[in-house]
């Protein structure tokens, strides 16, 4: 994994206009400098011409490698966009893109944002202090005013929009997911967006759940799912850098869905013996964002969840023809 990510990075410094190009990091738009997307797969923005069409975010769609493709599959599963945190000057940008990207069949279809991160974290060293990993680009409460989106025409005159606190959903005993609903209206548009936010803001950076918290993300992909309507529109989804939690949630979503609808059934007696469905899948993710799954504990995250779910879905003893394990050996970088 570590060979080919280098590979992708070395052809990005010698062919900057080829397939693995990246344009230079926007320090007032990105929230990392070594975390940004390749130019040949990023979410543009609906702008008018001299404006600025960037936005840290990057279309995700995912292939099963499996002989036998899982008989669950769906839009629903595989379709998302990828983000960094927001910051305050892309706040607007978000909104724009969501209007945007997640307006399948009607304008007036659900969309959903899903963040696995919390607004701060306590300082490394000082944990009185506390530094931002996301903005606060939401209202948070019935309390909180109307948010304006493109106050400043810094995405051309022509797109004003508004954001408002819906409701907040009953909390799941047990569960850290937070569940909003929010309306968003843009001036000169009939229909208005409704938005389902979800905010799951326990999960560490570079590291894993617990197995205490696993029922909960679970949950969280069932749940953000549902309120997707049909699965035409993407599920936006980030972390801070939107790399590493982001990463991890999209690769095991697809490979429950893949292991649930018997794909990995006689892995290693057919064509694909010898091969790692994980391993592929997490670099089909780095193919179109840079640095997907992060650390190695999110690696071995993967693996042990999906064994779990294994030995469940099959007799623990009997299974001996499921995907076999591979040291991932991650690229270690970035803040995630």
């Amino acid at each position: 994994m570590v060979q080919l990510e280098n590979d992708r990075m070395a052809a990005s410094k010698s062919t900057p206009d080829g397939e693995w190009g990246r344009s230079a990091p926007n320090a007032a738009l990105d929230r990392y400098s070594n975390i940004y997307p390749w130019m040949n797969n990023r979410v543009k923005l609906s702008v008018p011409e001299g404006i600025s069409d960037y936005i840290n975010a990057s279309p995700i769609t995912l292939v099963s490698t499996a002989a036998n493709p899982s008989t669950l599959k769906s839009s629903i599963r595989d379709k998302y966009i990828c983000m960094q945190g927001p910051k305050k000057e892309t706040v607007s940008h978000v909104w724009h893109m969501v209007w945007h990207e997640c307006s399948v069949p009607l304008e007036s279809s659900p969309a959903v944002v899903i963040m696995l991160s919390p607004t701060h974290v306590p300082m490394p060293g000082d944990s009185s202090q506390l530094y931002e990993k996301c903005y606060q680009y939401f209202p948070a409460d019935e309390n909180s005013p109307p948010m304006l989106i493109n106050e400043h025409n810094e995405l051309g005159e022509e797109f004003k929009g508004t954001l408002r606190f819906v409701s907040r959903e009953p909390d799941t005993p047990g569960s850290q997911i937070e569940i909003r609903q929010l309306l968003m209206s843009v001036e000169g548009e009939q229909d208005e967006k409704p938005i389902w936010h979800f905010l799951y803001p326990n999960w560490p950076d570079y590291g894993a759940l617990q197995e205490e918290d696993i029922e909960s993300l679970l949950e969280l992909m069932q749940f953000s799912r549902e309120r997707n309507g049909k699965g035409e529109n993407p599920r936006i989804i980030h972390c801070s850098a939107g790399v590493g939690r982001t990463g991890t949630f999209v690769a095991l979503e697809f490979l429950l869905g893949e292991l649930h609808g018997g794909a990995w059934e006689g892995w290693d007696h057919g064509e694909k013996a010898g091969s790692d469905p994980i391993f592929d899948t997490v670099n089909q993710l780095r193919m179109q964002r840079k640095t997907m799954v992060q650390a190695y504990e999110q690696f071995s995250f993967l693996y042990e969840i999906l064994k779990k779910i294994w030995d469940e879905k099959y007799d623990a003893g009997a299974a001996g023809d499921g995907p076999r394990h591979r040291n991932p050996n991650p690229v270690e970088d970035a803040s995630e």
